[in-house]
């Protein structure tokens, strides 16, 4: 007896060519998306890690004693601020703190800054005092771990670049890789709010170094 075998329609012929298309499709994106074939939607390293540290910034208070009064001043060196006592009736001497806790990591006298103090705050978080009335390493020596209102030191006029003027010039830095320089300068925060812009003034800023 003969078996006639029948050959399949054109149609079904062109629905199943088209199921298996779509069978590769799905499994191809199922792939792409398992082997994070979509990176382009995903954050970088570089990215991520920015947002952590911007997140990281630490609370800075006033590196001066709770309660008291003071004026910011901007001038020309934004976002770096210079401070005296609120209405400046006598500034050379007041003690100075960090203002949060870190570790000193230099203390010299620059010809320009007078005695200054650099200090590690962590997360690549750095912050600068320049002018002060004392030896940078009568309070305390590189490497010394300190907290928010250890005295540091004590406002001054030393320096070429103070004027003869005393006041704390105060910075805010931050440098993943090393010391930062002014070069890494960033806004000034204390307690949470920014005193930034270029010839800018606060005439009464109360400090919350508590």
């Amino acid at each position: 007896m003969t078996t006639t075998t029948t050959a399949p329609s054109t149609a079904t012929a062109v629905r199943r060519r088209a199921a298996i298309a779509l069978a590769a499709t799905a499994a191809a994106l199922s792939f792409g998306l398992a082997a994070g074939g979509s990176a382009a939607a995903a954050p970088t390293a570089a990215a991520t890690a920015g947002d952590v540290a911007a997140a990281a910034k630490p609370k800075f208070q006033m590196p001066f004693q709770c309660n008291t009064h003071w004026r910011i001043d901007t001038w020309g060196h934004n976002p770096a601020i210079d401070m005296v006592v609120k209405g400046n009736p006598g500034s050379s001497g007041r003690p100075v703190y960090p203002g949060y806790k870190g570790k000193v990591v230099k203390a010299y006298k620059d010809s320009g800054a007078g005695n200054m103090i650099i200090i590690n705050h962590g997360g690549g978080w750095y912050t600068a005092y320049y002018h002060l009335k004392d030896s940078a390493t009568k309070y305390v020596k590189v490497g010394q771990n300190v907290s928010a209102k250890k005295q540091i030191g004590r406002i001054g006029a030393t320096g070429n670049n103070s004027g003869n003027h005393a006041h704390l010039h105060y910075e805010q830095r931050y440098r993943t890789n090393g010391v930062p320089t002014e070069k890494h300068r960033k806004p000034v925060h204390f307690n949470g709010k920014a005193y930034t812009g270029a010839g800018k003034t606060w005439t009464d800023v109360v400090s919350k170094n508590c």
